[in-house]
């Protein structure tokens, strides 16, 4: 995953929900960002028992990140709206992933269905649910097949509604609409 270690990204979620992953599973997860809960999540980690499967890369460049997520299967968030109301709106570290046709799974909140329609391009689970994550994490793992699927569509997705070009045409063809009306 890439993201600030902070409340709102849910990574104490996903790490109790890849606690939850059967023993026989192969796996690994790197989180890649800095932030304020880095320190806490660490030693949650090793209180849940992942060291040796759980990897702090810290800050990088973005052409490191693109790497990792190039290496990558998965890519997870577990995004949350904690007690003061913070929450993200679309997080642009899914935009990336998914334009890297990483399999992704997070959570349905704010505007990550715009991106993640259940099944179709990514897997969407309840926030707050480490279980049901843990879930759609196992289903993704052992399944290249649909990590496949769901990549290449979510890829999909982002260069027809994500991409900036896309996004100045349709912005284009609502003022000539509105100049049309206005005449």
């Amino acid at each position: 995953s890439v993201g600030r270690a902070v409340e709102k990204k849910g990574y104490d979620t996903l790490l109790e929900a890849l606690a939850l992953l059967p023993a026989d599973l192969a796996w690994r997860f790197e989180h890649i960002g800095g932030g304020e809960e880095l320190e806490r999540l660490k030693a949650l980690a090793r209180k849940l028992g992942l060291e040796g499967r759980v990897s702090w890369k810290g800050a990088l460049a973005q052409k490191e990140v693109l790497e990792h997520y190039r290496s990558a299967d998965i890519f997870a968030l577990a995004c949350r709206i904690t007690a003061n109301g913070d929450r993200d709106g679309l997080p642009n570290v899914l935009v990336e992933a998914a334009s890297q046709r990483l399999a992704c799974v997070s959570t349905d909140i704010s505007g990550v269905p715009e991106l993640i329609s259940p099944d179709e391009t990514g897997l969407l689970v309840p926030t707050e649910h480490p279980i049901a994550l843990a879930q759609a994490l196992e289903r993704l793992i052992r399944d290249p097949l649909l990590r496949a699927r769901l990549g290449e569509a979510a890829e999909g997705r982002v260069r027809s509604n994500f991409d900036h070009m896309a996004s100045i045409g349709q912005l284009k063809q609502l003022f000539q609409q509105e100049w049309q009306a206005a005449e």
